[in-house]
């Protein structure tokens, strides 16, 4: 279930509140996809506070301030938490609840710290030691630029991210305190690192590739996925849209959001498939093109996403995939986008699909 404050963030993210909350700063302006100002919390002229358009967050490229816009307005015009809280709330339409201070704080720091360690493991997979790492992407079929537009990192075990942190200002012994609560620990081998998203932009996970096995089996959370678990995978790129492709694996959403033809979103394999079918739609989606992939436990999962979909009262199509391709990354990079795009022409309904698989 979403925490109110993430609902709240992302419903005021795609009002783009971000114009209401700072427009008071300074030399407040648009720039990119997101805003610029002039930062109140040192003294200069030039507008050096980034204010992201896709995420509840501000960081100052001068003085390192940042925070969220709960702490923005905690800071700026010295209010209590659950005064800031309730005054996003408030905007935003959404009810509060389990919401506390401590909760809050507790996420924030962790934010901060997966953001950190993933800003490291990126550059470190342009480094010697994350070759192999970029081989096994190059051999999968993907070009330079889709690696780098997918954010993905090299993980170098938990020592070595430790000692990167630190590095940074990390305090030692609050980061090991941290570990234990929303850390695997447990995971030293060398890796491909997937970062993983909440409803609101937040980057609230990252997920672990084991490059010595294959398979759904060779993945799993390198961090605390309680928070994640009904949200799909790369959700908060689609909120507001109606027509969004529904795929399995990781690799398959990063590659068709790369490509956006469409909005996509990653819902796995396992049991909570129907939580995110319903998250995505409580966030406007009403029509899911399924593209499973093929073999007959991907047929069992469309099977299943169908009867869900259906009785949830929402619209379903199957994009059509010749039974040669394991996977809609596959049959994407087997291919070329031309053979995609004639394909999101031609879906087949729920009802012709069920049909022809009797």
């Amino acid at each position: 279930m979403l925490s109110s404050i993430e609902k709240i963030y992302a419903t005021l993210i795609d009002r783009e509140y971000q114009q209401e909350l700072f427009k008071e700063l300074p030399l407040f302006q648009r720039k990119g996809t997101g805003f610029i100002a002039r930062c109140p919390y040192h003294e200069d002229s030039m507008p050096t506070l980034l204010i992201y358009g896709n995420r509840p967050e501000y960081f100052c490229f001068a003085c390192s301030a940042r925070g969220d816009w709960i702490g923005f307005l905690m800071r700026t015009h010295k209010i209590s938490f659950h005064e800031a809280a309730a005054m996003l709330a408030q905007a935003s339409g959404t009810m509060l609840r389990d919401c506390s201070e401590e909760l809050w704080e507790q996420e924030l720091f962790m934010t901060r710290v997966i953001e950190s360690a993933m800003e490291s493991y990126i550059a470190q997979l342009w480094s010697k030691p994350g070759e192999d790492v970029l081989h096994y992407l190059y051999k999968r079929g993907y070009a330079m630029g889709e690696v780098e537009a997918m954010s993905l990192g090299y993980y170098p075990g938990y020592e070595q991210t430790m000692e990167t942190l630190v590095g940074q200002g990390f305090n030692r012994v609050s980061l090991e305190t941290a570990f234990d609560r929303f850390w695997n620990t447990g995971i030293d081998s060398p890796g491909l690192v997937i970062p993983y998203r909440d409803m609101a932009g937040r980057l609230m996970g990252l997920v672990y590739k084991d490059m010595r096995t294959a398979g759904p089996e060779s993945y799993c959370f390198l961090t605390d996925s309680s928070r994640l678990k009904d949200i799909p995978f790369l959700m908060y790129r689609s909120r507001g849209r109606k027509d969004i492709i529904v795929v399995e694996g990781f690799f398959d959403a990063l590659l068709v959001d790369h490509v956006r033809l469409k909005p996509v979103i990653g819902i796995g394999a396992e049991k909570h498939a129907e939580d995110k079918i319903a998250a995505a739609s409580s966030f406007g989606a009403d029509h899911f093109i399924l593209a499973l992939g093929n073999g007959e436990r991907q047929r069992d999962a469309t099977r299943h996403a169908i009867e869900k979909i259906r009785c949830m009262g929402l619209s379903a199509s199957v994009l059509p995939m010749p039974d040669k391709y394991k996977d809609l990354d596959e049959y994407i990079r087997m291919t070329c986008l031309d053979q995609f795009r004639a394909a999101l022409k031609k879906l087949v309904r729920y009802d012709k699909w069920l049909e022809k698989e009797k």
